[in-house]
């Protein structure tokens, strides 16, 4: 407990001067199976005590900065947090989800932007010329609504970032071996058919998300996913495809 928590980073932005980032397993928490052990998600269903003790654990880990957790609900709603916004004030409560939104973005330093999730991607934005960061949930239906080009073009609206600057991170995901929908007819548009595995009604969420940021702008050489399928590792990772009843791991970014 505590001792074996686990935190995985993304190489580009390890090296980077004013970063702090993570995506930790699900090891080194409290919760009780079928939630062991380090369960960030409040509504999975776990103890809301042993939650708040894994979130409280992970803010310890972290260096004791402010954690934004949101409300996530598969939407396209974007939260953006300003540094000269007056009326706004951090609530030191990792028990609590702040804002109803898929995906945040500040400017702010000192401040950790908390993605939750179990096969759902967790991709980290940032741009080292505007010193803007942001953090989305991208499941199957925001990815199929394009959360991740909405994101871009709120930091460009909002910031004055210029994608072609920005680096991205893909966390562990449900991978192209996994991504299955049986019902893709209904489910995905016919655009998005091309993912599609030839032989067997599987998607490639991780090529559709890397291709949505570049049409957005960003370059190739600055995506990086760590490749990692949450369904083929659920000794690692939270995965709702897997098990069904289970938790959600937290990936996190912050400028300092």
């Amino acid at each position: 407990m505590g001792t074996d928590i686990k935190i995985l980073e993304f190489e580009q932005f390890r090296d980077v001067k004013g970063i702090i980032h993570g995506v930790f397993t699900r090891s080194g928490g409290v919760s009780q199976k079928p939630f062991d052990s380090l369960n960030v998600g409040m509504n999975s269903g776990d103890d809301t005590a042993n939650v708040a003790r894994n979130r409280k654990m992970i803010t310890l880990k972290m260096g004791m900065k402010p954690l934004v957790f949101l409300n996530q609900v598969h939407g396209t709603d974007i939260k953006v947090l300003k540094k000269d916004d007056s009326d706004f004030s951090i609530q030191f409560e990792p028990g609590r989800e702040i804002y109803t939104a898929d995906a945040v973005i500040t400017d702010m330093k000192g401040v950790f932007l908390v993605i939750q999730v179990a096969d759902c991607q967790a991709v980290m934005l940032y741009d080292p010329k505007s010193q803007v960061i942001a953090n989305i949930h991208s499941g199957w239906r925001g990815s199929v609504k394009n959360i991740l080009g909405k994101c871009l073009a709120r930091m460009t609206k909002e910031f004055g970032c210029n994608p072609e600057n920005i680096l991205a991170g893909i966390s562990p995901s449900l991978g192209p071996c996994c991504a299955e929908f049986i019902n893709y007819e209904k489910e995905i548009p016919n655009e998005l058919w091309k993912y599609k595995h030839r032989d067997k009604d599987c998607f490639d969420f991780w090529q559709i998300s890397a291709d949505q940021l570049v049409t957005a702008g960003v370059g190739k050489e600055n995506i990086e996913n760590m490749g990692m399928c949450t369904k083929c590792s659920t000794k690692q990772f939270y995965s709702y495809r897997a098990q069904k009843i289970t938790g959600r791991f937290a990936s996190m970014i912050s400028m300092v």
